[in-house]
Protein backbone atom coordinates (compact mmCIF):
# COMPACT_ATOMS: atom_id res chain seq x y z
CA UNK A 1 0.00 0.00 0.00
CA UNK A 2 1.25 3.68 -1.09
CA UNK A 3 2.44 5.47 1.83
CA UNK A 4 0.12 8.75 2.23
CA UNK A 5 2.20 12.05 1.38
CA UNK A 6 2.64 14.34 4.06
CA UNK A 7 3.42 18.14 3.04
CA UNK A 8 6.66 18.97 4.23
CA UNK A 9 6.64 22.04 6.36
CA UNK A 10 7.03 25.54 4.89
CA UNK A 11 10.00 26.78 6.93
CA UNK A 12 11.64 22.80 6.78
CA UNK A 13 11.63 22.80 3.15
CA UNK A 14 12.81 26.61 2.73
CA UNK A 15 15.88 25.54 4.94
CA UNK A 16 16.86 22.39 3.24
CA UNK A 17 16.34 24.26 -0.36
CA UNK A 18 18.90 26.83 0.75
CA UNK A 19 21.50 24.78 2.08
CA UNK A 20 21.35 23.11 -0.98
CA UNK A 21 21.43 26.36 -3.08
CA UNK A 22 17.38 25.56 -4.44
CA UNK A 23 20.01 22.44 -6.46
CA UNK A 24 19.81 18.77 -6.98
CA UNK A 25 22.27 17.54 -4.66
CA UNK A 26 23.38 14.59 -6.92
CA UNK A 27 24.28 16.22 -10.36
CA UNK A 28 24.58 19.57 -9.06
CA UNK A 29 22.92 21.51 -12.12
CA UNK A 30 21.87 25.14 -11.39
CA UNK A 31 18.19 25.83 -12.60
CA UNK A 32 16.60 22.24 -12.97
CA UNK A 33 13.64 21.63 -11.13
CA UNK A 34 14.04 19.97 -7.93
CA UNK A 35 11.64 17.17 -5.66
CA UNK A 36 12.74 17.25 -1.94
CA UNK A 37 13.23 13.86 -1.53
CA UNK A 38 12.72 11.61 1.78
CA UNK A 39 15.65 9.52 1.86
CA UNK A 40 14.33 6.90 4.31
CA UNK A 41 11.32 7.27 2.14
CA UNK A 42 8.70 7.70 5.34
CA UNK A 43 6.83 10.80 4.23
CA UNK A 44 5.86 11.50 7.72
CA UNK A 45 9.99 11.82 8.20
CA UNK A 46 10.72 15.37 7.43
CA UNK A 47 13.45 16.19 9.39
CA UNK A 48 16.01 18.14 7.85
CA UNK A 49 18.45 15.50 7.71
CA UNK A 50 15.99 12.86 6.42
CA UNK A 51 15.44 15.19 3.21
CA UNK A 52 17.57 15.87 -0.19
CA UNK A 53 16.79 18.08 -3.36
CA UNK A 54 16.63 16.10 -6.32
CA UNK A 55 15.86 16.91 -9.59
CA UNK A 56 13.31 14.84 -11.48
CA UNK A 57 16.06 12.68 -13.21
CA UNK A 58 17.73 12.25 -10.32
CA UNK A 59 14.80 11.65 -8.43
CA UNK A 60 13.59 8.61 -10.98
CA UNK A 61 16.88 6.67 -10.15
CA UNK A 62 15.58 6.11 -6.05
CA UNK A 63 13.02 4.46 -7.87
CA UNK A 64 15.04 1.93 -9.91
CA UNK A 65 15.57 -1.25 -8.11
CA UNK A 66 16.16 -3.90 -10.58
CA UNK A 67 17.50 -4.11 -13.95
CA UNK A 68 20.92 -2.78 -15.26
CA UNK A 69 20.31 0.77 -13.87
CA UNK A 70 21.58 0.83 -10.20
CA UNK A 71 19.32 2.16 -7.59
CA UNK A 72 20.10 5.54 -6.02
CA UNK A 73 19.75 4.22 -2.48
CA UNK A 74 19.77 5.76 0.91
CA UNK A 75 23.37 5.47 1.18
CA UNK A 76 24.03 7.27 -1.51
CA UNK A 77 21.30 10.10 -1.19
CA UNK A 78 23.41 10.39 2.13
CA UNK A 79 26.68 10.96 0.52
CA UNK A 80 25.79 13.08 -2.31
CA UNK A 81 23.84 15.19 0.22
CA UNK A 82 26.54 15.75 2.85
CA UNK A 83 28.80 16.85 -0.34
CA UNK A 84 26.86 19.03 -2.03
CA UNK A 85 25.91 20.68 1.46
CA UNK A 86 29.84 21.45 2.12
CA UNK A 87 30.54 22.61 -1.05
CA UNK A 88 27.58 25.05 -0.92
CA UNK A 89 28.91 26.20 2.37
CA UNK A 90 32.46 26.59 1.18
CA UNK A 91 31.33 28.04 -2.20
CA UNK A 92 29.51 31.22 -0.37
CA UNK A 93 32.11 31.58 2.44
CA UNK A 94 34.43 32.07 -0.81
CA UNK A 95 32.36 34.73 -2.01
CA UNK A 96 32.06 36.12 1.22
CA UNK A 97 35.50 36.08 1.50
CA UNK A 98 35.91 38.24 -1.89
CA UNK A 99 33.15 40.27 -2.02
CA UNK A 100 32.39 41.07 1.29
CA UNK A 101 32.63 44.78 3.16
CA UNK A 102 34.75 43.32 5.61
CA UNK A 103 37.54 41.95 2.81
CA UNK A 104 36.86 44.91 -0.07
CA UNK A 105 37.49 47.84 2.69
CA UNK A 106 39.43 46.58 5.17
CA UNK A 107 36.25 47.31 8.05
CA UNK A 108 34.67 45.10 10.40
CA UNK A 109 31.17 46.39 9.30
CA UNK A 110 29.69 43.52 7.95
CA UNK A 111 27.17 40.88 8.61
CA UNK A 112 27.31 38.53 11.72
CA UNK A 113 26.67 34.82 10.81
CA UNK A 114 25.90 32.25 13.84
CA UNK A 115 25.64 28.54 13.41
CA UNK A 116 22.27 26.75 14.54
CA UNK A 117 23.49 22.96 14.09
CA UNK A 118 26.27 21.06 12.84
CA UNK A 119 24.29 21.64 9.37
CA UNK A 120 22.08 24.04 9.44
CA UNK A 121 23.60 27.53 9.17
CA UNK A 122 21.22 30.74 9.68
CA UNK A 123 21.82 34.65 9.37
CA UNK A 124 20.52 35.08 12.53
CA UNK A 125 21.37 38.29 12.70
CA UNK A 126 23.27 40.93 10.35
CA UNK A 127 24.41 44.40 10.90
CA UNK A 128 22.98 47.55 8.43
CA UNK A 129 25.08 50.41 7.01
CA UNK A 130 24.22 54.00 6.89
CA UNK A 131 27.77 55.03 6.44
CA UNK A 132 27.92 57.49 2.82
CA UNK A 133 31.92 56.73 2.94
CA UNK A 134 31.88 53.05 3.60
CA UNK A 135 29.70 52.65 0.42
CA UNK A 136 31.48 54.70 -1.49
CA UNK A 137 34.93 52.51 -0.89
CA UNK A 138 33.05 49.57 -1.33
CA UNK A 139 32.08 50.78 -4.57
CA UNK A 140 35.34 51.98 -5.66
CA UNK A 141 37.17 49.16 -4.06
CA UNK A 142 34.23 46.25 -5.63
CA UNK A 143 35.58 47.29 -9.29
CA UNK A 144 38.87 46.04 -9.10
CA UNK A 145 37.99 42.93 -7.33
CA UNK A 146 35.10 42.34 -10.48
CA UNK A 147 37.59 43.11 -13.08
CA UNK A 148 39.73 40.39 -11.66
CA UNK A 149 37.00 37.77 -11.08
CA UNK A 150 35.50 38.19 -14.46
CA UNK A 151 39.18 37.72 -16.16
CA UNK A 152 39.64 33.84 -13.96
CA UNK A 153 36.53 33.38 -14.93
CA UNK A 154 37.38 34.16 -19.19
CA UNK A 155 39.63 31.44 -18.88
CA UNK A 156 37.00 28.60 -18.05
CA UNK A 157 34.52 29.95 -20.81
CA UNK A 158 37.46 30.15 -23.47
CA UNK A 159 38.14 26.46 -22.83
CA UNK A 160 35.00 25.48 -24.64
CA UNK A 161 34.18 22.57 -22.30
CA UNK A 162 30.82 22.37 -21.03
CA UNK A 163 31.72 21.83 -17.04
CA UNK A 164 34.53 24.79 -17.33
CA UNK A 165 32.33 26.86 -19.06
CA UNK A 166 29.13 25.98 -15.92
CA UNK A 167 32.10 27.19 -13.69
CA UNK A 168 32.78 29.71 -15.02
CA UNK A 169 29.18 31.02 -14.83
CA UNK A 170 28.56 30.04 -11.58
CA UNK A 171 31.64 31.33 -9.83
CA UNK A 172 30.22 35.03 -11.31
CA UNK A 173 26.95 34.35 -10.05
CA UNK A 174 27.91 33.75 -6.70
CA UNK A 175 30.30 36.70 -6.48
CA UNK A 176 27.20 38.86 -7.93
CA UNK A 177 25.41 37.50 -5.18
CA UNK A 178 27.83 38.35 -2.30
CA UNK A 179 28.22 42.33 -3.42
CA UNK A 180 24.09 42.12 -3.88
CA UNK A 181 24.16 41.03 -0.23
CA UNK A 182 26.56 43.69 1.07
CA UNK A 183 24.89 46.06 -0.76
CA UNK A 184 21.85 45.17 0.61
CA UNK A 185 23.11 45.63 4.33
CA UNK A 186 22.51 49.85 3.48
CA UNK A 187 18.53 49.24 3.17
CA UNK A 188 17.08 49.01 6.37
CA UNK A 189 16.63 45.22 8.15
CA UNK A 190 13.85 43.12 6.55
CA UNK A 191 13.60 45.64 3.68
CA UNK A 192 13.75 42.40 1.91
CA UNK A 193 10.85 40.58 2.13
CA UNK A 194 11.65 40.11 6.03
CA UNK A 195 14.48 38.11 5.23
CA UNK A 196 17.99 37.97 5.59
CA UNK A 197 19.81 39.20 2.43
CA UNK A 198 21.40 35.98 1.41
CA UNK A 199 18.46 34.00 2.13
CA UNK A 200 16.18 36.18 -0.29
CA UNK A 201 18.83 36.37 -3.52
CA UNK A 202 19.41 32.97 -3.14
CA UNK A 203 15.26 32.53 -3.83
CA UNK A 204 15.43 35.08 -6.00
CA UNK A 205 18.66 34.13 -8.08
CA UNK A 206 17.17 29.99 -8.32
CA UNK A 207 13.61 31.60 -9.71
CA UNK A 208 15.97 33.58 -12.26
CA UNK A 209 17.69 30.01 -13.57
CA UNK A 210 14.71 28.09 -13.20
CA UNK A 211 13.00 31.02 -15.95
CA UNK A 212 15.89 30.68 -17.92
CA UNK A 213 15.32 26.76 -18.42
CA UNK A 214 11.61 27.65 -18.84
CA UNK A 215 12.09 29.70 -22.13
CA UNK A 216 15.12 27.92 -23.35
CA UNK A 217 13.13 24.01 -23.66
CA UNK A 218 10.36 25.64 -26.00
CA UNK A 219 9.81 21.36 -26.77
CA UNK A 220 9.32 20.41 -22.97
CA UNK A 221 12.04 19.95 -19.93
CA UNK A 222 15.04 17.69 -21.40
CA UNK A 223 14.84 18.58 -24.77
CA UNK A 224 17.26 21.74 -25.10
CA UNK A 225 20.34 19.50 -25.21
CA UNK A 226 23.44 19.94 -23.12
CA UNK A 227 24.37 23.64 -23.75
CA UNK A 228 21.33 25.01 -21.81
CA UNK A 229 22.95 24.90 -18.38
CA UNK A 230 25.80 27.20 -20.06
CA UNK A 231 23.23 29.76 -21.78
CA UNK A 232 21.04 29.90 -18.80
CA UNK A 233 23.91 30.45 -16.21
CA UNK A 234 25.13 32.86 -18.83
CA UNK A 235 21.96 34.33 -19.04
CA UNK A 236 21.30 35.07 -15.18
CA UNK A 237 24.71 35.92 -14.73
CA UNK A 238 24.43 38.99 -16.64
CA UNK A 239 21.06 39.63 -15.04
CA UNK A 240 22.82 39.97 -11.76
CA UNK A 241 25.46 42.13 -13.20
CA UNK A 242 22.52 44.51 -13.96
CA UNK A 243 21.19 44.21 -10.54
CA UNK A 244 24.24 45.60 -8.88
CA UNK A 245 23.67 48.70 -11.46
CA UNK A 246 20.39 49.07 -9.89
CA UNK A 247 20.49 48.44 -6.84
CA UNK A 248 23.38 51.55 -7.02
CA UNK A 249 21.12 53.75 -8.68
CA UNK A 250 18.91 52.99 -6.08
CA UNK A 251 21.20 53.69 -3.57
CA UNK A 252 22.55 57.27 -4.33
CA UNK A 253 18.91 58.31 -3.61
CA UNK A 254 19.64 57.95 -0.23
CA UNK A 255 23.40 58.04 0.16
CA UNK A 256 25.10 61.41 -1.54
CA UNK A 257 27.19 59.20 -3.28
CA UNK A 258 27.55 61.02 -6.46
CA UNK A 259 29.75 63.40 -4.83
CA UNK A 260 32.44 61.41 -5.18
CA UNK A 261 31.56 58.85 -7.54
CA UNK A 262 30.63 59.82 -11.52
CA UNK A 263 28.09 57.14 -11.63
CA UNK A 264 28.01 56.85 -15.15
CA UNK A 265 31.31 56.22 -15.54
CA UNK A 266 31.10 53.62 -12.78
CA UNK A 267 28.46 51.90 -14.49
CA UNK A 268 30.29 51.81 -17.69
CA UNK A 269 33.74 50.36 -15.67
CA UNK A 270 31.46 47.77 -14.21
CA UNK A 271 29.87 46.34 -17.23
CA UNK A 272 33.15 46.21 -19.00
Amino acid sequence: MAKKKIQIPEDIAAEILFLCDFTCCKCNVRGKKVQIHHIDEDPANYVIGNLAPLCFDCHDETMIKGGFARKLNAPLVNKYRADWIERVKNRRKQADELASIQTVTGTTQTHIVIQTTNEEEDFLDYKTNDDTELLIDYLNKILIVHKAQYMIAQTKWDSGVTTEMNQGNSDMVDFYEEVLVELSTFYPKGHFNNKPPQKYFSELISSKFHWQWFILEPGGTGTGGRMVSTMAGGSVMEELKQMVIEIVDSLSITYPIEEKINLDKWKNNWLT
